[in-house]
């Protein structure tokens, strides 16, 4: 069987034909995606398999820094798309969002970004310009679209698939760029010192690796604030990259969420009936969710991570039920 990737807009990619290998959320945990690799490189040489498709989150290691592989991981990413620019397809988290917009990421006391930002060194440039690259859902021709965090209901507001299908980072962040005048610069710098307590050369320089004030992205940390602050579009990706899910909205709630994001989705193309996403933990490696969602866990999310799986998608496999997909979910741990 051959494989076809569509990619009539940037954000939203069709795979109509071919069958795909999916993982989710390896958040610089190397051993695994070393695994998974090596599993879809076996299984594609054995014409079982076309498209290495990671959803997201394929950074911020939460162990010792020494054993963070995020950089590495992107960069094989990035060379494999390279060596086979149909076969790898990775799609925006909500991880590498921030990286983008160079604005901070944070849970609890844990800080994700400026371990990230220190690490990018020379590789900056191309990490983040891939990150910029990516697209948020995939939709098949099976009826199964897929994406990192889950259903939002952005994308069912007026105009928010369009939005979303011609989403321009840097059309946010030149426009922020030139509002940042010299005139409200120093009063921006303040308003960020009051809210955060610290110093702006502080934060530019501990969240963001930035040497001083002559580095060409000392402003970064402004114009990315002021790009992702109250602005409509920014918040529609937030919120499809964010969601919750069930634990949001209550499990009829969002099932209402869900269907209508569906819906939406199936418009001039094949109908979307299921959504795979990652984004959340769960016990073992899967978890079936108002029987029209899969989410899966490939490492992190995974309790235990060795119970984590991949689902193998036949993209134009006509599926009754979301069972249907739990019978193509393997492990590489066991």
């Amino acid at each position: 069987m051959s494989a076809t990737v569509k990619t009539e807009t940037k954000r939203i990619v069709d795979i109509e034909e071919g069958r795909a290998f999916i993982v989710t959320d390896l958040h610089g945990d190397w051993d695994a995606y070393r695994r998974y690799r090596d599993r879809f490189f076996e299984l594609e040489a054995k014409n079982q398999a076309d498209f290495f498709c990671v959803l997201g989150d394929m950074i911020h290691y939460s162990g010792p820094e020494e054993q963070d592989a995020s950089v590495d991981i992107v960069l094989d990413l990035i060379k494999l798309k390279e060596q086979h620019p149909e076969k790898i397809v990775c799609v925006l988290g909500n991880h590498e969002l921030p990286h983008i917009y160079s604005i901070t990421l944070q849970k609890g006391n844990e800080f994700f970004t400026p371990r990230f930002e220190k690490s990018l060194g020379e590789n900056r440039e191309k990490i983040v310009s891939f990150f910029d690259s990516l697209p948020f859902y995939l939709r098949t021709g099976a009826g199964v679209t897929l994406c990192h965090a889950g259903a939002t209901a952005a994308i069912s507001q007026k105009e928010g698939l369009e939005r979303l299908s011609h989403f321009s980072h840097q059309s946010l962040l030149e426009k922020a760029r030139e509002s940042v005048t010299p005139d409200e610069r120093p009063s921006l710098m303040r308003a960020m010192r009051k809210l955060h307590n610290r110093t702006y050369n502080e934060m530019a320089r501990n969240y963001f690796d930035v040497s001083g004030v002559e580095d060409p992205r000392y402003d970064d940390f402004l114009v990315g604030t002021v790009a992702s602050s109250s602005n409509p579009d920014f918040n529609l990706l937030w919120d499809a990259l964010f969601t919750r899910n069930e634990k949001e909205y209550g499990r009829q709630g969002y099932k209402v969420i869900l269907e209508s994001m569906l819906l939406t989705l199936s418009k001039e193309y094949n109908h979307q009936r299921f959504l795979v996403s990652g984004h959340i933990n769960v016990r073992g490696g899967y978890e079936i969710i108002n029987n029209i969602q899969l989410r899966l866990a490939s490492a992190k999310h995974a309790s235990p991570r060795e119970a984590g799986n991949y689902l193998l998608l036949d993209t134009q496999e006509n599926l009754k039920s979301i069972s249907d997909l739990t019978k193509n979910l393997g492990s590489v741990f066991s």
